[in-house]
């Protein structure tokens, strides 16, 4: 890392870790079904598309900029999902990758060529695509090939799918971010981009990639979540905007750029969903789940901006 040291990376880790144990001890404690197979099956199926979506924020984090149209991507997703899948079959997959590669391009030219700034853009981006999405399902509904659910979702095992594409996905962005020349152009554009520049790096290439891959990562959590749900939904993306930011902070990524690591995200992701099923299994009021998620991105920020100041 081009910003401190692996081991301040690592540290800064802990507070996702510590909320994941936490949140995983007191939801054991209160309620014995937490430990139970089909639980835990059903948390790793609902991580999957959080974290995909917040690795695709935190890469675009890492490099000093913001993607709020995540969870637009989402949606259009889930609508080409519903709306193809079952004329297409598994040809609807790339197609919808690369709608998402298209939307993260279009949000890198906004900022590559136009010099607007990073959160006008990625948010004008999402309204577009929010436009689109809606022109293609203007309600909840269509339907997906039941062969996608089978796939992904039948067992109701802990080892599944669902945990194995995530654990996969998550050791190679580590290899790729932590150990290769691309992750120090990333971080390094991200901590100091005249630098970045000077020793070679391509500003271009580096804003176009992170956004792509971010678009591609948002619609790989799209099909994830219509095949969960079977159908499609233009509106069900809108929260996962604030969720992958939340996250991503919480896991230790910096706002400003250049330092943070996956493993934490992926951390704070799962800590996310916990909140959510430890709402569902004790019973308690699920309007409540967006204040609590709204005060840990709160003091995720104060932690980390204390933090970096107490570093200064």
């Amino acid at each position: 890392m081009l910003e401190g040291s692996i081991r301040r990376n690592l540290l800064m880790t802990l507070p996702a870790l510590v909320l994941v144990t936490a949140m995983a001890a007191i939801t054991a404690g209160a309620s014995p079904s937490f430990l139970g197979e089909t639980n835990l099956a059903n948390l790793s199926s609902r991580l999957l598309p959080v974290a995909l979506a917040t690795l695709g924020q935190a890469i675009v984090l890492f490099a000093g900029c913001i993607d709020l149209s995540v969870g637009s991507v989402i949606s259009l997703a889930t609508a080409l999902m519903a709306t193809l899948s079952v004329p297409l079959g598994w040809a609807v997959v790339p197609l919808t990758l690369i709608a998402g590669a298209l939307c993260g391009a279009v949000t890198a030219a906004g900022i590559d060529r136009f010099r607007i700034n990073p959160l006008v853009m990625s948010l004008a981006s999402a309204a577009m695509v929010k436009g689109v999405t809606l022109l293609i399902l203007p309600s909840p509904g269509g339907e997906v090939d039941y062969g996608f659910y089978a796939l992904l979702f039948e067992s109701d095992r802990l080892v599944a799918p669902p945990l194995a594409i995530t654990l996969l996905v998550y050791a190679l962005a580590t290899i790729l971010l932590g150990w290769s020349r691309m992750g120090r152009i990333v971080y390094g554009y991200g901590s100091d981009p005249r630098a970045a520049f000077a020793r070679g790096a391509s500003p271009r290439r580096v804003v176009y990639g992170v956004y792509i891959v971010s678009g591609m990562l948002a619609a790989a959590a799209g099909m994830v979540l219509s095949i969960r749900i079977l159908s499609g939904d233009p509106l069900i993306g809108d929260a996962y905007t604030l969720d992958t930011v939340s996250a991503a902070i919480l896991g230790g990524v910096a706002l400003t750029g250049g330092r943070g690591n996956v493993i934490g995200a992926l951390f704070a992701a799962a800590a996310l969903v916990l909140i959510n099923n430890t709402f569902n299994l004790l019973e308690l009021d699920t309007n409540l789940q967006s204040i609590a998620k709204g005060l840990i991105f709160i003091l995720a920020l104060v932690f980390f901006m204390r933090g970096k100041a107490g570093e200064a």
